[in-house]
């Protein structure tokens, strides 16, 4: 009877996680296919249908991570592009990077003028071949040469449409010279020579500054100044010539100040687009130049593609939802081009059946009349924002299937904990109310930190009351764990949102200047002081764990910290090679578990994920309840500075000891690291003898997550958050459900 109990236990829970794993692989399945597109026959245009009487040639550079305020502060170093700005010989946009904010989707916008879904999150590392019309297609369409020289993307995205090309890898962050060296190494040939008609180039060192050292580091200022020196050699090279020449500089997206990118914030979403005309017969801009950005002109990345339709003349694709920005460069009176595009967007307005009356069935269309051509622009941007409200597609069917499988697994894994289960594990489900409203969802760290502490307290308290019998002896341990899960908590505070703020909107300091190390800016201090907290680290690891094994990380930060890149690579791969085996041959696979977590963790981050370890052990000492070890497994993916935007995902822990771009080692690390906390308390917890039992409900209550998330992402599917923060909630709690799902597997 106990063997068949067994077996149908184990049949129990292999259905619940093949289940899973299928609704997440339909889910991502519809999510990528959003984006697949019939492919676009593109015939050579006829001489007639060609609207531009001239010859121009472009030059197109993305800087990628490029934010706004990189150009606009006083402080730039990029002096000769803000000179050509304030002179009014380039005109500077504030263009909007929409979600999500990583560089295939926004390179897909500024060629093809349309809006990537979320799914292209997801496919950023696996680039398919673009099939939707695109200005790069038309120009070798009609006979005209594309020259291309940086992120392979690109590449990878138009396969055979580059006459001359050299790609460089736009996934290994820790290069940030010759990245762009070799870009800028083909620049002296190009501009000599008159055989291209599109010259592309994409600059990867900011970006990589950013991931690798920081969105504050000093070596941004020295590559913003090595950028601003290759607009200035491009601009004068050009001016030597005859022809007329367009060249753009943009960003695909900007950054944060911690050095990433992925979600909604103004750092991410706002970057430049320089404008400068060269050699052309009206090359006055209307607009003054402005540094000021609150009397910039705002507008879409999708209207540049729109813009280099509208400057060799094509016609604008008939799925682009950019608006052409050469009557703004230019100063023509002719309303020729803007009657254009009321027509496409008027076709377009029909088609999404969009709640928008035609501007010239109620006003007099005559559009010579200069407040006639003003109205039309606002129309056209109404348009616009309607359609791309409109093009937020949810993949409706395939989300009620999902939904639906991953309640059938839910209900499933339930059988596994719910016969033994108390009351008390039920209220832990309407947490999942949260996912109702998008602002506890950008700050749900906040939600279990309170939890997790109230639980502490009350378990104090009840440690108190039970003080004769035994609860004297538990009553040292609560207060370490309480201390514990406020310096852990605290450890990466300054980083959060809230804690980004500008100051002026901060409540004042009661104490400044009282201590200089605050509890909520650990990290920022331990990262001043490597060498000694790596030290500290590895005595108080030693301490603890009392296993060798664990000393045998902490020899690599200590080459990290003397720079041998090299020598720490060799002896990284070497140890992460060695360590599984030999604790696995000496019975601490624990141990091995957090030695190979703590070559990726940064130094700073070495006695945070000690800390981790030991809340986990206690939380088996004590011998807490299910929900509590639950809110605080829970905390402890937050502990890390992790939350539900992609920007906080570090990409710097992904290419520790990496000298190339490995793609498996890269995302097991990156995985090793964002689920640094939760790997780290179940260490900790099974080191004390602490049982598993508590991940069956843990399951079942990231399933009814997952399945709520999915069923807000329908709700909300046209919310104006609805790629920001409800899509990177799902994202984010499917790779919670298929986390604890191999968890489960070494668990169970």
């Amino acid at each position: 009877m106990r063997l068949a109990a067994d077996g149908g236990r184990n049949g129990t829970f292999w259905t619940s996680r093949v289940l899973v794993v299928c609704a997440c692989a339909l889910l991502v399945y519809s999510f990528v296919a959003v984006d697949i597109t019939t492919t676009v026959s593109l015939p050579r245009i006829a001489k007639d249908d060609v609207t531009s009487s001239s010859n121009p040639r472009l030059v197109f550079v993305v800087i990628d991570a490029f934010r706004l305020s990189f150009l606009t502060s006083s402080d730039s170093p990029m002096t000769f592009t803000r000179a050509s700005i304030e002179a009014s010989s380039a005109v500077v946009f504030d263009a909007y990077a929409r979600m999500p904010t990583v560089t295939l989707p926004r390179i897909t916008a500024y060629i093809t003028g349309t809006l990537p879904s979320f799914g292209t999150i997801l496919t950023n590392l696996a680039t398919d071949e673009i099939k939707t019309d695109n200005w790069i297609s038309r120009l070798n369409a009609n006979g005209k040469k594309v020259h291309f020289f940086g992120d392979d993307t690109w590449i990878r995205l138009l396969p055979g449409q580059f006459h001359k090309s050299e790609g460089v890898t736009s996934f290994f962050v820790n290069d940030f010279t010759e990245v762009d060296n070799n870009v800028t190494s083909h620049l002296k040939e190009e501009m000599a020579s008159d055989e291209w008609d599109a010259l592309i180039l994409h600059y990867l060192g900011l970006d990589h500054i950013g991931h690798s050292l920081g969105g504050t580091s000093s070596k941004i200022n020295d590559k913003l100044a090595e950028m601003d020196g290759v607009g200035r050699m491009i601009h004068e090279s050009i001016s030597e010539t005859k022809r007329e020449t367009y060249l753009i500089v943009c960003g695909d997206h900007g950054m944060t100040a911690a050095g990433s990118h992925g979600g909604a914030s103004r750092d991410e979403t706002r970057v430049p687009v320089v404008i400068w005309t060269i050699n052309g017969n009206d090359n006055n801009v209307r607009m003054t130049g402005s540094l000021n950005e609150a009397n910039m002109r705002s507008i879409e990345q999708i209207d540049i593609s729109a813009t280099i339709f509208d400057l060799f003349g094509f016609p604008v694709p008939p799925e682009s939802y950019g608006i052409s920005l050469i009557a703004t460069l230019r100063n023509e009176p002719s309303a020729v081009r803007q009657k254009r595009q009321h027509e496409h967007f008027k076709r377009l307005v029909k088609e999404r059946r969009l709640p928008v009356s035609d501007i010239c069935e109620t006003s007099d269309c005559d559009l010579t009349s200069r407040f006639m051509r003003s109205a039309l622009e606002k129309w056209l941007k109404t348009v616009q924002y309607e359609l791309i409200g409109s093009a937020s597609e949810v993949p409706n069917f395939s989300l009620a299937v999902c939904v639906i499988i991953i309640l059938i697994a839910g209900t499933v894994s339930s059988s596994l904990w719910i016969q033994r289960s108390a009351l008390s594990d039920f209220p832990l489900f309407l947490i999942n109310f949260i996912c109702f409203a998008s602002s506890l969802i950008e700050e749900e760290h906040e939600i279990w930190y309170f939890l997790a502490s109230s639980a502490i307290a009350f378990r104090f308290i009840f440690y108190l009351r039970k003080w004769r019998d035994g609860g004297k002896e538990k009553i040292g341990s609560v207060v370490l764990l309480a201390f514990f899960h406020r310096i852990a908590l605290g450890f990466m505070q300054s980083t959060r949102r809230r804690w980004s703020m500008e100051q002026t909107l901060l409540p004042p300091t009661l104490f400044p200047d009282a201590l200089d190390l605050r509890l909520d800016d650990l990290n920022t201090y331990f990262g001043r002081h490597p060498l000694p907290v790596t030290l500290l680290s590895a005595a108080v690891w030693m301490l603890s764990l009392k296993q060798a094994i664990i000393l045998l990380p902490f020899l690599s930060h200590f080459l990290r910290y003397f720079e041998h890149t090299i020598y720490d690579a060799y002896f990284l791969m070497l140890l992460r090679v060695s360590i599984l085996p030999i604790s696995f041959v000496s019975g601490s696979f624990s141990s091995g578990i957090m030695s190979l977590l703590l070559t990726v963790a940064p130094s700073s981050q070495l006695l945070l994920v000690l800390i981790v370890y030991q809340i986990g052990s206690f939380t088996s000492k004590l011998q807490l309840s299910r929900s509590e070890c639950i809110l605080l497994s829970i905390s402890s993916f937050f502990y890390t500075g992790n939350s539900n935007s992609l920007s906080t995902l570090s990409l710097t822990s992904a290419y520790v000891g990496l000298l190339d771009y490995i793609p498996l080692l890269v995302g097991f690390q990156l995985i090793l690291y964002t689920f640094a906390g939760p790997i780290a308390f179940l260490c900790g917890r099974r080191s004390s003898g602490g049982d598993s039992s508590f991940l069956h409900l843990f399951f079942s209550f990231r399933i009814s997550f997952l399945s709520t998330s999915l069923v807000c992402l329908y709700i909300f599917q046209h919310h104006l958050f609805v790629w920001s923060v409800y899509t990177p909630k799902v994202v984010y709690d499917m790779a919670h459900v298929i986390f604890y799902s191999l968890i489960g597997l070494f668990c169970y």
